[in-house]
């Protein structure tokens, strides 16, 4: 099982943010990723009210494919959650796969195009991204030996203090980018 806490935030200044980031760390690679995210006939994930629990995503990295499912853990009665829970494997024929997926009834819902900068910021991974149609963003990833996930929380909103993101606690986005984007097609 592997937990996932990440704090996410909208930038206006990229640029700005970015050199802050790299006086802290070590850019570890910069990549166009596309993520498709399916629906199951069975199950409706991505329109579950106040935000959805569980994904299932098909991500096209330049160096492999992967297919993920994630769920959300320890759900708050507002909707948001505190870590989620991934579970992934690697496929070897994209077109194959997504064929299979047809066949079996999963729907692909949304497409997010990102482009996306990995720094190595010691207990935390920071990606830089640029998602086409929605803007720029930060997000921060607790990847350290974290006792809690509370005290992986801390560590992330703490982090952005140093690119001079002061307010994340009260600006932090606790919605996916493709939720983000049904939204915006939808005009909400």
């Amino acid at each position: 099982m592997n937990i996932e806490i990440e704090i996410k935030i909208a930038v206006d200044n990229f640029e700005e943010i970015k050199t802050k980031v790299s006086a802290i760390g070590k850019l570890i690679k910069s990549i166009h990723q596309i993520d498709e995210y399916y629906d199951p006939a069975h199950r409706d994930f991505l329109t579950r009210k106040p935000q959805p629990i569980e994904w299932l995503r098909l991500r096209t990295n330049p160096d492999k494919v992967v297919f993920e499912y994630t769920r959300a853990m320890n759900i708050h009665a507002d909707g948001n959650y505190e870590y989620g829970e991934e579970y992934e494997t690697e496929i070897s024929d994209k077109e194959e796969f997504k064929k299979i997926l047809n066949f079996l009834d999963f729907k692909k819902v949304v497409t997010v195009d990102k482009r996306r900068e990995y720094w190595d910021c010691g207990d935390l991974e920071i990606a830089l991204d640029k998602i086409k149609d929605l803007g720029d963003f930060i997000e921060v990833e607790a990847k350290g030996d974290f006792k809690t996930a509370d005290e992986a929380r801390r560590a992330c909103f703490n982090f952005l203090d140093n690119p001079g993101i002061k307010n994340a606690r009260q600006i932090e986005i606790k919605k996916g980018y493709p939720i983000m984007i049904l939204e915006k097609m939808k005009g909400n």
